[in-house]
């Protein structure tokens, strides 16, 4: 079978708070290849990602043994990431990617990847 790749997620803002950008649907498997971030902010920015399991089926809680990105994002910076195929996996309801970033609404977003 082949994967139409597309957007898992569409572009949104990361949150001052640890909290879920992207939760695993029921009976599907997604597969990330890429994640892009913006720092639209006229100052840096600390920029963490988790890759969080679920929690015996809800949504987990973002910690240091499930960080999986750090950065001090420059003003106007663009970083993308990309995973060699089949990319990250989230095969459970709920397993989830998280976010944070020093202020609310100012470093977006956007998932690349496929879902099963």
């Amino acid at each position: 079978m082949a994967f139409a790749y597309a957007r898992v997620l569409e572009i949104t803002t990361l949150p001052a708070a640890a909290a879920s950008v992207y939760a695993n649907p029921a009976a599907t498997t997604t597969y990330i290849r890429g994640i892009i971030f913006h720092n639209g902010n006229i100052t840096t920015e600390a920029v963490k990602l988790y890759n969080v399991p679920d929690n015996a089926g809800a949504v987990g809680t973002a910690a240091v043994t499930n960080e999986m990105y750090s950065e001090s994002m420059l003003m106007g910076a663009t970083t993308m990431l990309e995973f060699s195929a089949p990319g990250i996996m989230l095969t459970d309801e709920n397993d989830s990617i998280q976010g944070i970033t020093t202020n609310a609404d100012k470093v977006t977003i956007q998932i690349l990847g496929a879902t099963e």
